[in-house]
């Protein structure tokens, strides 16, 4: 990953100063991925990186590789640390989605920097991803995918929901991928229709299953859902749900081009469950960006007109939820690239698990 060409450009794009504190962002612009760390970066040239004593020695080869880049290890507290650093500062960016209020107000007042909240400005370079995050990102999904062919073995060897949901992480572990900081999503029969439903001890039984998960692979996610019907012969309700569902899902990946507004995306896929009948059962939005987070941006839900753009990577997730009968949600991670959408999550979509 080339940190330093991503500060480069995050600091000739400035302003003002700017103290980035948000993990996602951080890890982006240096590679640090622990738990205690600021970034201040100052407009053209010129950044501090600030950590505490636990994480001095992992950030140090991470710093040296920036440019014009300083490490100061805090030893007598934070606040004496950005005294010495804000000297001289009038106005100071503060990433809004991330700071707290009480950070905010503690930093005015021992520092006399007026804070002025920031809105996107790192997300806005993190959106379009490279190529070194591209194959992260293809890493993660392949990790995923590989999990889903052993399905019918994991089965074999769980009760529960919330055993399934742990051996498909071992398995994502075992294929090269790292635990995500979510627990999967195993909903069994009528559980399926709650979108965000938390997996417990109920019993997978022989029917209706649908699942959503992901793991991570340098700190890059997947995010993929499949629902399956694991025995016998499945209720016709689903199947005429399950083929509404992919059809919009089908209409959803071929609307996600370049140029294409994320507002049209969500409607191409809403359009279909909408001739099925079914809009009313779609409870969220068609998807959402991936990437060092999980949600970021861009957003494919109803009214946005943010454009998609060569390099985004998106969830194009449409579903149906029958309250009390069960529900179907068919999830896949695209890539926007310059000849049309490109899906990464390789697994199959058949509603009949093989």
């Amino acid at each position: 990953m080339d940190h330093a060409s991503r500060l480069d450009s995050l600091g000739a794009g400035l302003e003002r100063p700017l103290l980035v504190g948000a993990p996602a962002s951080l890890r982006y612009l240096t590679g640090f991925g622990g738990s205690s760390g600021y970034l201040l970066v100052r407009p053209g040239a010129g950044s501090v990186f600030v950590t505490d004593g636990r994480y001095g020695e992992l950030a140090e080869p991470l710093v040296a590789a920036l440019r014009d880049t300083e490490l100061v290890v805090s030893t007598s507290g934070l606040w004496d640390v950005f005294r010495g650093l804000l000297d001289g500062v009038e106005v100071l960016g503060v990433e809004a989605g991330h700071a707290t209020w009480e950070f905010v107000r503690t930093l005015e007042s021992e520092t006399g920097v007026a804070p002025e909240p920031t809105t996107g400005v790192v997300e806005e370079l993190r959106r379009t991803k490279d190529a070194d995050e591209i194959a992260a990102l293809r890493a993660a999904a392949a990790a995923g995918d590989a999990a889903f062919t052993r399905l019918r073995e994991l089965l074999g060897g769980v009760s529960t929901e919330e055993e399934l949901g742990w051996a498909l992480v071992d398995a994502m572990r075992r294929a090269g991928g790292d635990a995500a900081d979510w627990d999967p999503i195993v909903a069994a029969g009528p559980a399926a229709s709650i979108p965000h439903y938390r997996a417990g001890g109920k019993p997978v039984g022989a029917g209706l299953l649908l699942l959503d998960y992901g793991c991570t692979v340098d700190g890059y996610h997947s995010d993929m859902s499949r629902t399956v019907w694991i025995e016998g012969e499945a209720d016709p309700e689903m199947v005429r749900v399950y083929r509404a569902v992919a059809e919009a899902q089908q209409a959803g990946i071929a609307a996600a081009t370049a140029g294409t507004s994320c507002g049209d995306v969500d409607a191409a896929a809403r359009d279909v469950l909408a001739g099925y009948g079914y809009e009313e059962h779609f409870l969220h939005s068609t998807g959402h960006g991936v990437g060092l987070e999980i949600h970021e941006q861009p957003w494919v839900r109803r009214g946005n007109d943010d454009l998609l753009r060569v390099g985004d990577v998106v969830t194009v997730e449409p579903g149906v939820y029958l309250p009390g009968v069960g529900g179907v949600r068919i999830e896949d991670m695209v890539l926007v690239t310059g000849d049309g959408p490109e899906v990464l999550t390789e697994s199959s979509r058949e509603m009949a698990l093989g």
